[in-house]
């Protein structure tokens, strides 16, 4: 940290140390400690009071950090309070390495007590001298310079490793060993299980729920994040695909998922981001959401709890709204039902259905690999054409009321895709199945979406008939089962 002496006697140097090491990823700081001790030796040398030191470790200088240097904004303010006469660096890269913040320093000078940027080889810069600012602008473009030349080599260098295929380094990945070239078959199994279950319709917060009680960890030893494992699964490294730049090449370590299940989870997850808008959060609670609707005015029933009161537990119903969302009048506000028995019901008709084998069988298409393949690319490539338009516009290829038009079409022209996903994925839940699960036991350990995408193959509607639900009594529930009408699909 920074560490600021009391003010030195009048007519003294006072100085200021800066040093700075862009990335120390062991956490050691010697390079920076090296610094600041050769600029106490320098000013040790000359007799100038050290007035604060201000190290910034892991930190980089150049336009692409993102990173705030906090002990460089401490020694801005330490000048801004006239304690400061020279900064001592050991070279001006570890100063500057943007123009514009040298620029800013300049204009600091003309109002305070500081006089020179100095560097322990012996350079001195004057900032109030016109010679002084010139040479300290050349060693701060020589410096960017300089950094773009080893950006470029970084860049060449990190584009022949992924032609060859190799690890780009970093944290272990999860499913290999360290080194990211040996699968670790215990978590493979779960990359393959979390595949599978995706692609059945299972969603990832459901997923990762399940994982994190079954006490599955992440590489790092963490409980997983719905955005993390979704992250982690859709990575193209578990077929052997090693990406650069929007490029593809053959990996060296061997692949933990066939390309052909991965395309299938792209599918998904496109089809998915069409179903349920980034706006939308939170768990889904209620099976029958968008399939019940009221026998008494026809409005579609809407989930909704009732809190507890008068020492009642909570309670998950389905209800007939008066109003819909927008505020619009909608339906009878006539017809209540409590969500369990109802859902109870459906589930129990639902597996009934499928207890018949020609309905199963009918049901249960084969995925078509070269379809989703299709797909998907159709996908990419409609969203392409929509992702240079904005380029097109942005360069003046097209004016902003060709945009306008060509954007609409592009946005309908997309959407129509992936409403052509979202379809064929419903169609093709059931294809996904583990093997010698029946619908009975896949239903018990699968998560709420899947069972949502089972109930689009066969029921078209839920109709909840008025009536006085209380007299009967149905598996616990005081609940009459003759007022719910399915109406089926076939």
């Amino acid at each position: 940290m920074s560490d600021i002496s009391p003010t030195s006697p009048r007519g003294a140097w006072n100085t200021a140390i800066y040093a700075r090491l862009s990335r120390d990823r062991r956490g050691l700081s010697e390079n920076v400690s090296i610094q600041v001790h050769e600029c106490r030796d320098y000013a040790d040398e000359n007799a100038w009071p050290v007035v604060g030191v201000f190290p910034d470790n892991d930190i980089s200088a150049s336009k692409y950090s993102k990173k705030p240097r906090q002990h460089y904004d401490l020694l801005l303010s330490a000048i801004r309070q006239g304690q400061v006469n020279i900064i001592l660096i050991t070279e001006m890269p570890r100063l500057y390495r943007r123009l514009e913040e040298l620029l800013e320093l300049i204009k600091l000078a003309e109002t305070t007590k500081l006089q020179r940027i100095q560097t322990t080889d012996g350079i001195s810069y004057n900032l109030d001298s016109a010679e002084g600012i010139h040479a300290a602008i050349n060693a701060v473009n020589n410096a960017m310079l300089e950094a773009a030349r080893l950006s470029k080599r970084i860049k060449r260098k990190q584009k022949a490793r992924a032609i060859e295929g190799k690890f780009h380094g970093g944290g272990r990945p999860f499913g290999y060993e360290p080194g990211g070239l040996v699968i670790r078959e215990s978590e493979a199994r779960v990359v393959r299980e979390c595949a599978r279950r995706f692609v059945a319709g299972e969603s990832i917060g459901d997923i990762t729920r399940d994982l994190n009680k079954r006490a599955v960890l992440t590489a790092t030893g963490k409980q997983w994040r719905i955005e993390n494992l979704q992250r982690t699964i859709m990575k193209k490294r578990y077929i052997g695909v090693r990406e650069y730049e929007g490029q593809e090449y053959p990996a060296e370590w061997p692949a933990i998922l066939t390309r052909e299940l991965w395309d299938r989870m792209e599918a998904q997850r496109l089809s998915k981001e069409w179903r349920w808008p980034k706006a939308q959060t939170g768990v889904r609670k209620y099976l029958l959401t968008g399939f019940i609707y009221c026998g008494r005015c026809g409005s579609r029933m809407y989930s909704g709890g009732r809190g507890p009161e008068c020492g009642r537990p909570s309670q998950r119903r389905y209800r007939c709204r008066p109003h819909d969302n927008y505020g619009n009048a909608s339906g009878c506000n006539k017809t209540f039902r409590i969500a369990e028995p109802v859902e109870l019901l459906v589930t129990q008709a639902v597996w009934h259905v499928f207890d018949d084998p020609k309905v199963a069988v009918f049901l249960s298409p084969k995925v078509d690999e070269d379809k989703v393949r299709h797909l998907v690319q159709e996908f990419e490539r409609r969203k392409g054409k929509l992702d240079q338009l904005v380029t097109d516009y942005a360069t003046d290829v097209l004016s902003r009321d060709q945009f306008i038009q060509a954007k609409g079409i592009a946005e309908a022209s997309v959407q129509e895709a992936r409403e052509a996903l979202s379809h064929y994925q419903s169609e093709t839940s059931l294809a996904h199945l583990p093997a010698a699960q029946t619908i009975r036991d896949a239903w018990e350990t699968s998560g709420l979406e899947w069972r949502r995408n089972i109930l689009r193959l066969v029921v078209d509607r839920v109709i909840v008939h008025p009536g006085q639900p209380g007299t009967q009594h149905w598996h616990g529930y005081r609940f009459d089962p003759e007022k719910i009408e399915i109406k089926w699909k076939f």
